[in-house]
């Protein structure tokens, strides 16, 4: 797979201290879109949000949607600036 695109948000507050990465993929047959969240410095969950690849202007949608929902939610690019790695 060869990343297309990736974003790493952030959102402390309180006891809260939390992060979200996304990226947008290119595989063989298509882009899809995967993500991770969790705690900071915990074993982060996983997930995609297209069950299979999707055409390129479809993928970047689903990219942006999530990443403004999350920017919504109170995520910024934050004090870590450390992108997340796959």
């Amino acid at each position: 797979m060869k990343t297309v695109k990736t974003v790493s948000l952030y959102f402390k507050e309180g006891s809260s201290d939390k992060e979200y990465h996304i990226q947008l993929e290119e595989e063989p047959s298509g882009f899809v879109v995967n993500f991770q969240y969790g705690r900071v410095g915990s074993n982060l969950n996983a997930g995609t949000k297209t069950d299979s690849p999707v055409s390129l202007a479809e993928a970047e949608k689903i990219f942006a949607k999530l990443e403004k929902e999350k920017r919504a939610k109170g995520y910024s690019d934050g004090e870590k600036k450390n992108p997340f790695l796959t």
